[in-house]
């Protein structure tokens, strides 16, 4: 049949797929992909259209051309690909090109032509090639034993392409099949990469010695397959094999793995790095600064010191004297992570002195190397980095406070630093009470009442947040009465806090007084303090603030202080509350009934499993499993049937295996 010439505009827009200008031919691939995909294009046209592509790939020599045809073609999926496969079978000129387009655009439909041409000795090689790689990119069976097959060919070419083609379709290839491979030059990379994803323990033997090879393809490549097939092995229990392996390497090969440390790929980055770190390579603690900048290999890196031990010392020495200003922030990192028991001194005078460092960062990083390694020496310049705003001052804070843990935890190493007059400004007053809490000295209390006096607000929230944190029996509650009517909300709302942490019971009046504060920050955390402190005489200021507060924050937290009451009048309440317009409200109301046995209780919940917001049916169906209301279990089946979100879902099928599970015992939680 005589295909239908194109219209013009069509005919023109191909012509101009072969202009100079980028910009004119991807526009032009843009309009025909449009013009093609109407409906009112013929499929005359459409094949013409197609034809004239094709032409296009094979036989014009303009190479913008030919890939701009390319990527029309690509763009229309699957619509090409039955005249592909006829210009193929009847061997066009440019047949490779085609079987190359093939593999992009083909499916599982186009793996038998692709396995007859790939098995024909007789065909071009260049074809066979071509259309391993194309079975490559489409996979399934058919495909990886024809590519197995094509392993045992006599030509190497081929024998290159199946290992590329089955390495990307992931294919398990037997150690068998790959030990000649790995031993001719050509081979060997594709077959080491292979080896990596075997899942044999027979694939050692061969991975190990390549980390020397002289190629630094064929180690970056071992080195991924090695630490590739460690992973695959560790669910089998025999990862504990290829370490083994790793640490009988020479000292060449472990030179030549450090190289790999350098690499320009990540994966390989990384796999030198866990090497190294099995193999205990300490020689390899310089370079890892190179490292340090991906936050990928950071962790890896860091992990390697950390395995070395004692031994990172000598190491971290050498490159403390390599490093330069922009590397310092790494340096300290390493030199944190080290484990072992006691560092180098050098290494702790580098540290102290990186506390002055101008960038922050940097400075931080030294405090937390401090935090894991400083000793008394550190102590001073600990305590005068606390007196710098912002994070290096908590970094320093926390550093101290470990430090002082380590040498005893005594309330009497901290009053020898500060002094008897504590500072009651700034940033060394606000980062003396995180020191304190670290201790948990009860003879800080009085420092820290002293401080809830200061003129500096971040003084007094940091006082009020610390007593909190002080156990056992002591003023701390009474003078956080005194602090709900400091001046500062978020004093006032830290005080409540702290007063529930202490959970003192004559702390119940003064926080019923502040659930009538002015700012609804202060009731929430009055009412959540009462919650905590779990005082029946809070009960009937719970009730009134649910009814009459106007923050639904602080309802939220007065509902749960009823869930715990177990009286009838809070059940009928918390029933109520379920039909709220807040569905904060609902959710909340929904978990406080999870200790009420009644039988209505659980109606309500039931009626939950309706709502149009996937939290509150997911919090509903929760609770009803935790209830353990066995003549709730139909209902919630029904739910399960009707729900669409598959989060809630997974929360109702939960529910109901818990409420069968009851059924069939004959029990009720």
């Amino acid at each position: 049949m005589t295909e239908s010439p194109p219209p013009v505009e069509l005919d023109r827009a191909l012509s101009r797929l072969f202009h100079e200008s980028w910009r004119e031919r991807k526009a032009t691939v843009e309009q025909l992909v449009d013009e093609l995909s109407r409906a009112d294009v013929t499929p005359a046209t459409k094949r013409t259209i197609i034809g004239r592509l094709l032409d296009g790939v094979t036989e014009q020599e303009a190479v913008h051309g030919r890939a701009a045809c390319q990527e029309v073609l690509l763009k229309l999926g699957r619509a090409s690909v039955a005249m592909i496969v006829q210009r193929i079978e009847a061997g066009v000129c440019g047949a490779r090109l085609l079987v190359d387009l093939l593999g992009q655009v083909g499916s599982a439909g186009e793996v038998p032509l692709l396995v007859r041409i790939v098995s024909d000795n007789s065909t071009d090689p260049n074809l066979r090639a071509a259309a391993a790689t194309a079975l490559g990119g489409l996979g399934g069976h058919q495909a990886e034993r024809a590519l197995l097959a094509l392993l045992s060919d006599p030509l190497v070419m081929l024998q290159v392409y199946a290992l590329d083609a089955l390495s990307v379709l992931g294919a398990r290839v037997p150690v068998a099949a790959l030990e000649q491979l790995v031993a001719q030059p050509l081979t060997r990379k594709g077959a080491t990469a292979l080896l990596g994803g075997s899942g044999s323990i027979d694939a050692l033997p061969l991975l190990v010695p390549l980390l020397a090879a002289e190629m630094r393809g064929v180690r970056a490549t071992a080195a991924v397959s090695i630490t590739r097939l460690h992973d695959e092995l560790v669910p089998a229990g025999r990862a504990a094999l290829v370490r083994a392996a790793l640490t009988q390497i020479s000292d060449t090969a472990r030179e030549r793995v450090r190289e790999l440390v350098d690499h320009a790929d990540r994966d390989v980055r990384a796999s030198a790095i866990r090497i190294c770190g099995v193999v205990l390579d300490s020689d390899v603690v310089p370079q890892l600064l190179g490292a340090m900048g991906d936050a990928a290999l950071q962790d890896l890196a860091l992990s390697v010191v950390g395995q070395l031990g004692s031994e990172a010392n000598p190491a971290l020495v050498r490159t403390l004297d390599q490093a330069d200003t922009g590397s310092r922030e790494h340096l300290y990192r390493l030199i944190g992570a080290s484990k072992a028991e006691v560092i180098h001194p050098k290494l702790l005078t580098a540290l102290v002195e990186g506390l002055d460092e101008p960038d922050e960062d940097t400075a931080c990083a030294a405090a937390l190397a401090l935090q894991a390694h400083g000793g008394r020496s550190s102590v001073g310049a600990l305590y005068r980095a606390m007196a710098v705003d912002g994070p290096l001052g908590e970094a320093a804070a926390d550093a101290l406070g470990e430090v002082l843990m380590r040498l005893g935890g005594r309330a009497d190493d901290l009053t020898i630093v500060v002094g008897a007059n504590w500072p009651h400004h700034g940033a060394l007053a606000r980062n003396l009470c995180r020191v304190v809490v670290k201790l948990s000295s009860q003879e800080h209390v009085w420092p820290l009442v002293s401080l809830l006096g200061s003129s500096d607000v971040g003084v007094r929230l940091a006082a009020s947040h610390a007593l909190g944190l002080i156990p056992g029996e002591h003023e701390g509650p009474s003078a956080l009465h005194f602090a709900l009517a400091d001046e500062e909300p978020h004093v006032r709302a830290a005080a409540c806090r702290s007063l529930g942490l202490l959970k003192a019971a004559r702390s119940c009046q003064p926080l019923l007084t502040a659930t009538t504060d002015a700012n609804p920050l202060v009731r929430a955390a009055a009412v959540q303090a009462l919650v905590a402190i779990d005082n029946p005489i809070a009960l009937a200021r719970l009730r009134e603030i649910i009814v009459e507060d106007p923050s639904p924050s602080v309802v939220v937290h007065a509902i749960e202080g009823l869930g715990s009451s177990g009286l009838n009048e809070d059940l009928t309440m918390l029933m109520s509350l379920c039909r709220s317009q807040d569905p904060e409200v609902q959710k909340a109301a929904a978990r406080a009934l999870v200790r009420f046995r009644a039988h209505r209780a659980t109606a309500a919940l039931l009626g939950l499993l309706d709502h149009e917001r996937w939290d509150v049916r997911w919090a509903a169906a929760e609770v009803l499993g935790l209830r353990g209301d066995v003549t709730a279990l139909d209902s919630v089946r029904r739910a399960l049937a009707q729900e669409s979100d598959e989060l809630v879902k997974q929360v109702i099928t939960e529910a109901a295996e818990q409420l069968a599970k009851l059924a069939e015992t004959g029990r009720s939680a």
